[in-house]
């Protein structure tokens, strides 16, 4: 089943809560993009990636003199139109218009429904936009006003971003980056070295950490420098660098993905160091609230491939989604998509409300939350693929259904921009020394606690010995010597991002029950509970409650 975002009634419901402004004034824009989402984006997905994912090419650098060769990435025409056509919708571009003043939820929501129909073209969205936000917020005028404007175009010639740091030797480890930023003229430099992992390798403009010359090592030796793929004016003469590998991966195959090795490339700075690391982590953490968009979108379309094939599958004399047991896998699947959106969106909101401000609290709440979101989210999004393909047997195994590209494309997100290590190394920076992250996460879950209406008693009283033990954790965190610290990071990762989930989850349907009265989703909260938190130890012949509200749950987040 394609994607089709008229019937996400519950991520309609986010927006009217969290921005319902924005719902109001592009409704139709958001309603459009989906139809191109389900139609075309959707169709050029599964070409893309089975019959012609990117090629790489020897080719000579002038064909009058055909000895010197450069690896070059030819795409097929249709994924670059469709690439285009995201940015053309102003996704990018009215963040930075004055007259539409777009918040930076809109880039994300599109995140979400790209997604749905091919992660091979959100990754490079995904990119585009925190390189757009970086050489706005931090390049030198001169490189500002060249550059920007090339990022937010809508003619379809944008230049999508890419940001490149990770080196073979490094990975994760920025602060060994071992390109070197020579000096030329004022503003810009010469880079040497090599780019391991680079997505969207075929980018017009890519940010990049190098080491000055005469910095120290580590990461406060870093610079950050924007590289562009061509050094003239008309955007036809190649910058200095060889894409001299493409990479093959389990999936976005569509995706190019390539080593990139940096032959004394022109590059500008962004960043000068000690500030370059420090900026490349705003791009990054930018990138991060893309990933959890992402994989929201990927939860939903793994809900509706599971759906439609169940209400239209026969077995044993029944539809399939008449069987107890897949009607309750399908609620399980729902469940996760639920929680896991509402952790997305919280994600977006706060980078939202963070971005442009000196706003210490604002800033360190995007920075938890996004290190929340971004593991959680990712491993639910592959869990419900993965559920999802049950759901549909063989034939999803094949290729033949697009539920097979999901479960390849699915695997990036836990990896891409920081595996679960890294967020959980992320959290520890924020809640175990001397930043009161630790104060204001537990001053989150006391602010929804006691919004809680009466209806909401079970829940209130559960979500309070939630927050009282994840406070008497962080407590002993906070005096525990290092060594147990980082032991138990990913412990805290776990905890945290389930006990927001619930929390937010409880705000939501507190607010629809406000907004409304409905109370379909109560159910829910009892479920992803008691399925987190208390889990049977031993198998139950009471039938699941939520069998019984299967269409009204259903029937409130999706229209069938």
């Amino acid at each position: 089943m394609r994607p089709d975002p008229a019937k996400d009634l519950f991520t309609q419901s986010i927006l009217r809560r969290i921005a319902p402004e924005l719902l109001e004034a592009r409704a139709e824009e958001l309603e459009s993009f989906g139809a191109f989402c389900a139609g075309e984006l959707e169709e050029q997905a599964a070409y893309s990636d089975r019959i012609h994912p990117p090629v790489w090419k020897n080719v000579p650098v002038d064909p009058a003199h055909p000895g010197e060769r450069r690896g070059a990435i030819f795409l097929n025409p249709r994924y670059e139109a469709c690439h285009q056509e995201v940015y053309a919708r102003g996704f990018i571009a009215d963040v930075f218009d004055e007259q539409t003043s777009a918040s930076q939820l809109w880039p994300l929501i599109g995140q979400y429904l790209v997604s749905q129909a091919d992660i091979s073209i959100g990754c490079p969205f995904a990119m585009t936009h925190p390189v757009a936000l970086i050489v706005a917020a931090y390049a030198p005028d001169a490189v500002r006003e060249k550059f920007l404007p090339e990022l937010t175009r809508t003619d379809g010639q944008t230049k999508s971003g890419g940001t490149w740091a990770t080196e073979k030797h490094s990975g994760s480890d920025v602060g060994e980056t071992q390109t070197k930023a020579a000096p030329e003229s004022e503003g810009t430099v010469r880079l040497t070295g090599q780019k391991w992992f680079t997505s969207n390798a075929g980018s017009g403009l890519a940010l990049a950490t190098a080491r000055a010359q005469g910095a120290p090592d580590g990461g406060k030796g870093l610079g950050l420098y924007l590289i562009p793929s061509h050094i003239d004016g008309d955007w036809e003469t190649p910058n200095a660098y060889e894409i001299t590998h493409l990479k093959e991966k389990i999936g976005t195959r569509a995706l190019a993905t390539g080593e990139v090795r940096l032959d004394g490339a022109l590059a500008y700075e962004v960043a000068p160091p000690p500030e370059g690391l420090r900026v490349m982590m705003a791009a990054l953490g930018c990138s991060r609230a893309h990933n959890a968009m992402a994989a929201a979108g990927v939860m939903r379309r793994a809900l509706m491939e599971a759906m439609s094939w169940a209400e239209t599958r026969q077995t044993f004399g029944k539809k399939l989604i008449d069987h107890a047991l897949v009607r309750k896998r399908l609620l399980e699947i729902a469940t996760q998509w639920i929680a896991g959106t509402l952790l997305a969106f919280e994600t977006a909101k706060s980078f939202d409300a963070a971005w442009g401000t000196d706003d210490d609290a604002a800033w360190l709440w995007s920075r938890l939350v996004t290190a929340l979101a971004k593991y959680k989210t990712a491993e639910q999004a592959v869990w419900c693929v993965q559920k999802a393909l049950g759901l549909i047997g063989g034939n999803g195994y094949t290729e033949d259904y697009p539920i097979a590209r999901l479960y390849r494309d699915v695997m990036v997100l836990p990896v891409w921009e920081g595996p679960e290590q890294i967020q959980a190394l992320e959290l520890l920076r924020l809640i175990a020394g001397k930043v009161p992250g630790a104060q204001l996460f537990t001053g989150k879950l006391e602010a929804i606690e006691a919004a809680l209406p009466d209806e909401m008693a079970r829940e209130k009283e559960r979500l309070k010995d939630l927050r009282k033990g994840i406070a008497e954790s962080l407590t002993k965190l906070q005096s525990a010597d290092d060594a147990a610290k980082e032991a138990s990071a990913d412990s805290f990762l776990h905890s945290m991002s389930d006990v927001l989930c619930y929390a937010l989850l409880c705000e939501h349907v507190a607010w629809e029950l406000g907004e409304t009265g409905e109370n379909a989703l109560l159910p829910v909260c009892d479920a992803y509970y008691r399925t987190t938190f208390a889990p049977d130890s031993v198998p139950s012949a009471e039938p699941d409650p939520r069998l019984a509200q299967f269409d009204a749950i259903m029937s409130s987040v999706l229209a069938r």
